[in-house]
């Protein structure tokens, strides 16, 4: 025969209190097993473990409405994992929210800080972050149109590159080869306007190789 446990007992094993125990029952959650002649309530190991998860997914924030959906649902498991997906991008857009506000006390107490502002001064308050907040907004559109001048700065050297060693090829002063060296050789060897510090791959001898069209 299965132990039964009296209220009492199962808001000392769940480290709850008996109103809550009682909330649920309320609220249909959990019923306990039997109630007996003298109007105890008493519960099996199977309530004892649906209010664990009731209390698990109330640590979680999920609500009683959504609690007793997934309870009653034949197919628990899947929407257990709906809402918690759901729980997670909501919990995620709160944590944005909250590092964002962060964010901006810490700009504040920098400003107040270093402005030295009284409380004569504290009404101003508004009118210096708002300085502040173009002043940062036209940071970040300037440190922007930086990157995407690099970037194209970079494309273009790299086509002019690209065009330029399609245009070359060397002669090898020790053994008088023609050739065309890798990508990467020709990049990074060091060079003059007429020569380049490259191996030939016929003597492979390491010599500054004269330059000429294809």
């Amino acid at each position: 025969m299965s132990r039964k446990y009296s209220i009492g007992d199962v808001a000392r094993k769940l480290n709850m209190t008996t109103r809550t125990i009682r909330f649920y029952d309320q609220k249909n959650l959990v019923k306990p097993e039997s109630i007996g002649e003298n109007g105890y309530r008493y519960y099996g190991e199977e309530q004892i473990q649906r209010l664990e998860l009731i209390n698990y997914l109330r640590g979680l924030n999920f609500s009683i409405k959504q609690i007793k959906q997934l309870l009653n649902d034949q197919k628990g498991s899947d929407s257990l994992l709906l809402l918690f997906q759901k729980q997670i991008e909501e919990n995620d857009a709160q944590i944005a929210d909250l590092k964002q506000k962060q964010t901006q006390l810490r700009h504040l107490a920098k400003t107040i800080a270093t402005r030295k502002i009284d409380a004569d001064g504290l009404t101003d308050i508004a009118k210096i972050m708002k300085k502040e907040t173009r002043l940062t907004n036209l940071r970040r559109k300037m440190w922007l149109s930086i990157a995407t001048m690099l970037v194209l700065i970079f494309g273009l050297t790299a086509f002019l590159t690209k065009y330029y060693y399609d245009q070359v090829e060397y002669i090898c002063p020790n053994c008088g080869t023609k050739f065309i060296p890798a990508m990467t050789p020709f990049i990074f060897s060091a060079h003059t306007p007429k020569f380049r510090r490259l191996a030939c791959p016929h003597c492979h001898q390491k010599s500054y190789c004269l330059e000429i069209a294809r």
